[in-house]
């Protein structure tokens, strides 16, 4: 009854770096830190992703709220240390 059991070794497996399609991606701020300059989008209360101009956050903001219109979207401006909230227009078909 003395049988020794393979041990449960985990083989790491190498993979590969993605290449990168020349676009430079937003960069992600640190959860800890309040950013000083840019954009951030603030996902349900979260700090998500930093972008330098206002249109880029708008724009990706916007994208969001379309795909999850319940989540709650807002642009934060580091340099004024506000908050904007990013809402869907939807129109009135009661005006027709």
């Amino acid at each position: 009854m003395n049988e020794k059991k393979p041990s449960l070794g985990v083989k790491e497996t190498k993979t590969e770096q993605p290449v990168s399609n020349g676009g430079t991606r937003p960069k992600n701020p640190s959860a800890n830190i309040l950013p000083t300059e840019g954009y951030v989008l603030e996902i349900d209360g979260k700090f998500k992703t930093e972008y330098a101009t206002l249109e880029e956050a708008t724009k990706a903001g916007l994208e969001l709220k379309k795909k999850f219109p319940y989540i709650q979207v807002k642009i934060y401006d580091a340099k004024a240390r506000t908050r904007a909230v990013v809402e869907l227009l939807i129109p009135d078909k009661s005006a027709t």
